[in-house]
């Protein structure tokens, strides 16, 4: 037992991971375990959000194995899933590269009222106490995570998680971002960022402007390469997209903000 876990009242929160596996009764993207908790319609509605083979993106500036993904969609109307994505082991089937591996926190919408929606928070906390983390692949049975019943203040994010690299935008950049993302937010417009940055940082920021019922309704992804079959209301990519993907984003809807852009204010 940790000294956080010894000093605050915990909750347990259910825990599911999914990924590529090969077993005698079913082999490829599925549900490898899950606790008590997740049941089979949960389980179905994970599997539509959860990333596949060759889902997350991997820049020019980090090793393909340290790649990750942070995500956080609802499941039902009352069920809200934070998620990590992260490379797993070769892919078994013949395809190639790495396994996509995802281990996710789901909770009910009063223990995300607990947090006051700040998911980014909800994410460093989990982290520390050892959730979010890949473990045995193998188990089917998955115990309830414990994490503490509220969240508390954490120092202010400069890059991930531990702040263990350099940030890639100057601070003041950084608050020209939020401040768009939130305005569109505000409105209910769906956001797409484009260009290389620290997206922590931003997202816990960008929580922090909004009222706690639109922290807890706002999905979001980074980490992960575009796609239409997830619909997040803001998400972050680092790839250069072409001029066919810019138009299939505009009539998506979705406000796009150009990072490069936002560096020729300064």
């Amino acid at each position: 037992m940790t000294s956080t876990q010894a000093t605050l009242p915990m909750m347990s929160v259910d825990q599911i991971t999914y990924g590529s596996v090969d077993r005698m009764r079913m082999k490829g993207y599925q549900i490898i375990g899950k606790s008590a908790g997740i049941d089979q319609a949960m389980s179905s509605s994970f599997c539509k959000w959860a990333p596949s083979h060759s889902s997350l993106e991997v820049d020019q500036f980090e090793n393909n194995v340290d790649a990750w993904g942070l995500s956080y969609f609802p499941i039902n109307d009352q069920q809200f899933a934070l998620a990590r994505s992260v490379h797993g082991a070769p892919e078994y089937s013949g395809r190639g590269g790495l396994t996509v591996m995802t281990r996710a926190l789901v909770l009910n919408r009063q223990q995300m009222r607990q947090y006051e929606g700040q998911v980014v928070n909800l994410a460093r906390i989990a982290m520390s106490l050892g959730g979010l983390i890949l473990g045995d692949s193998a188990n089917e049975v998955l115990e309830p995570f414990e994490i503490p019943e509220n969240g508390f203040h954490l120092s202010e994010l400069a890059s991930d998680f531990t702040d263990s690299t350099e940030p890639v935008l100057e601070y003041g950049v950084q608050r020209a971002i939020v401040q768009q993302i939130q305005l569109l937010i505000q409105r209910g417009a769906r956001v797409m960022v484009i260009g290389r940055c620290d997206p922590l940082p931003i997202l816990s920021n960008v929580f922090s402007g909004l009222e706690t019922q639109r922290r807890i309704a706002t999905s979001f992804a980074c980490g992960l390469k575009p796609t239409n079959r997830r619909v997040f209301q803001l998400q972050f990519t680092q790839e250069t997209l072409s001029q066919r993907q810019h138009k299939e984003l505009q009539r998506s809807n979705l406000e796009i903000i150009q990072i490069e852009d936002v560096l020729q204010m300064f």
